[in-house]
């Protein structure tokens, strides 16, 4: 399980999300450790602050040996609207005969499965730009309405919209700063 996200300064990695991939992977008993010479976090560490990118993972070989298994993620993963590629880690085999080569592949799919899994269960903490909506009911249950809304402004005048139509079902509103964590109740 990836951090918990609870102030501004705390921020997923690339680092973080290619620790947890391994990990998840080794925990499934899937990992082909008899083969597998290294694996290694890229040295760089970038935060990711939105979830709207996707895996780029490769296998390839080696310059002068073995196979690479490269993990990368390409999209809007930062603060601003650049769409780039960024360096998760690599996973590496001295290895090249057939058998060598096609545990590498089944690996790829193992890390792809893996990274999967973190994004649909830990895709709040990827979720950092923005404002988020949140709808309480009379139980004072939080139920997610909508996410990466512009201003907090923009939030407030969606709640109000909606109480208006259900005002029985939803008695306020909380607005998530997604990047502080500050909430904000709206009635």
């Amino acid at each position: 399980m990836l951090k918990e996200i609870k102030k501004e300064k705390d921020v997923i990695t690339n680092q973080d999300l290619f620790n947890e991939i391994i990990k998840k992977v080794k925990k499934s008993d899937k990992w082909p450790s008899s083969i597998i010479d290294y694996e290694l976090e890229d040295r760089y560490e970038t935060g990711l602050y939105n979830y709207e990118f996707n895996p780029v993972f490769t296998l390839q070989p080696g310059s002068n040996e073995g196979y690479y298994l490269s993990l990368y993620i390409r999209g809007y993963y930062g603060l601003t609207d650049k769409f780039d590629l960024v360096s998760l880690g690599t996973i590496k085999t001295l290895l090249t005969d057939k058998e060598s080569i096609r545990q590498m592949a089944a690996l790829y799919g193992e890390c792809l499965i893996a990274y999967e899994e973190i994004m649909n269960d830990e895709l709040d903490k990827f979720t950092r730009k923005g404002y988020d909506l949140f709808l309480v009911d009379k139980e004072e249950k939080m139920h997610p309405y909508l996410s990466g809304l512009s201003s907090k402004k923009k939030a407030v005048e969606r709640f109000k919209l909606y109480h208006e139509k259900n005002s029985e079902q939803y008695l306020k509103g909380v607005v998530r700063d997604n990047l502080t964590r500050k909430e904000f109740v709206v009635k």
